[in-house]
């Protein structure tokens, strides 16, 4: 084994080749990336000091200039003049491609790589290969979820991460209640971040709760028959879906015939989100007589549960009998602060930032929760107010007309 001076000595000399950097040469030349005494000293001491610059590759994207490379996008739709190391450098995936890559027929011409995107991607294109160059990008609510597609497909991480930060700000920003018009994602592309696998938990929460509180404009939108069965029973559980019970109801009911929702045990686990007591009672009424929900016990019981409730509910000693959620109206959103900006520099317009790690800013927010509006004997004339029976009419123009029995909806 030796003594404890010559294990120190072996270590030494490893560590010292370990060290070491060889040229084409052979000959050895001291690691550039530590300080002239590491290998002595291990640390940085008095005299030496390390220097950072600020280098991108900007002035090289799309240039002529050294370019080894053709990327094409869909054909040739997009055609960039490009650069094999800095492609490669940037993403593993790329540089997997480029491996792989065929070299040009004949001697002058430049080998081509040929990538295939959706339109949204490829409008975009030029703004993700501008990152890789230069570090800088400008994040706009229109497009960043087509950019964060690219930087997720590539895994440029930089990017990918700035993309998540301006989504969050934005979802953030719709919830402290700022301009949705101006300054927020319209309600379909909210659904596609809360359904989308790839967001993170925290994006999938932030659109959660938006949708919750933009119930209203979801529900009125081609995107709603669209949810998936998992969202609406989401949204229809939360405390704070911002609707009115019987806006709830009938929406619910409206998603299941445009579905053409057939399962059972599916349409039960829907309707059993109703909170019946804040049904009016003329509603409830209307469901008993017709038997609307025999087939589903579960609902059957809280539409009982419901009636006692109206029936009861004025009697002091009833009052422990009516507690649990089903009894309690639905809450607005809690009080949101909010970060604008998460270190992006705004520039030349409100909707849109240029990735700068330059500026940080602490812009704080708060939403003013809202009271969820009771059902009111108004609403009972909109849900009743035709010749079929307790027909479900939405309040809101040029929305369908669905009745809770329609053929095809419930199983009998």
């Amino acid at each position: 084994m030796g003594n404890p001076d010559q294990m120190r000595v072996k270590k030494s000399l490893f560590r010292h080749a370990r060290m070491k950097r060889s040229s084409s040469s052979g000959l050895n030349y001291p690691d550039p990336t530590k300080p002239p005494d590491w290998e002595e000293h291990n640390n940085i001491i008095d005299g030496s000091k390390r220097v950072k610059t600020s280098q991108t590759f900007e002035s090289l994207f799309d240039n002529r200039t050294l370019s080894d490379l053709v990327v094409s996008v869909n054909d040739g739709q997009y055609v960039f003049n490009s650069h094999k190391m800095i492609l490669g450098l940037k993403s593993d995936i790329l540089a997997t491609l480029l491996h792989g890559l065929s070299p040009a027929s004949s001697e002058g011409e430049r080998p081509i790589l040929c990538l295939q995107e959706t339109p949204e991607c490829a409008e975009v294109f030029s703004r993700f290969l501008y990152f890789i160059y230069s570090g800088i990008v400008w994040l706009h609510r229109d497009y960043v979820i087509a950019l964060q597609k690219l930087a997720e497909r590539y895994q440029v991480h930089a990017l990918l991460h700035h993309c998540e930060n301006y989504i969050t700000q934005i979802l953030n920003n719709m919830l402290a209640g700022c301009d949705i018009n101006t300054r927020g994602f319209v309600i379909s592309t909210v659904c596609t971040l809360q359904e989308d696998t790839v967001q993170s938990l925290h994006v999938k929460d932030l659109a959660f709760k938006v949708l919750c509180m933009c119930f209203r404009d979801l529900v009125q939108s081609d995107r709603w028959p669209l949810c998936s069965w998992q969202l609406v029973c989401d949204l229809l559980k939360s405390e704070y879906c911002q609707a009115e019970e019987n806006i709830i109801l009938t929406s619910a009911t409206d998603w299941m015939k445009k579905n053409h929702l057939n399962d059972k045990s599916r349409i039960e686990d829907i309707l059993i989100n109703i909170k019946y007591p804040l049904l009016h009672k003329r509603v409830l009424y209307m469901m008993q007589k017709n038997d609307a929900f025999k087939n589903f016990p579960r609902v059957q019981e809280l539409l009982n549960n419901a009636v006692k409730y109206h029936c009861f509910k004025d009697i002091p000693e009833a009052h422990a009998d009516f507690t649990g959620v089903q009894f309690m109206p639905r809450h607005g959103m809690p009080h949101v602060i909010t970060g604008e900006n998460n270190n992006y520099a705004t520039e030349a317009s409100p909707t849109s930032m240029r990735y700068s790690d330059t500026s940080s800013r602490d812009d704080v927010s708060y939403l003013s929760s809202a009271d969820i509006t009771p059902v009111s004997s108004a609403h009972v004339d909109m849900i009743l107010d035709s010749t079929t029976p307790f027909p479900v009419k939405p309040r809101w123009q040029g929305h369908g007309q669905g009745t809770l029995w329609n053929k095809g909806l419930m199983i009998c």
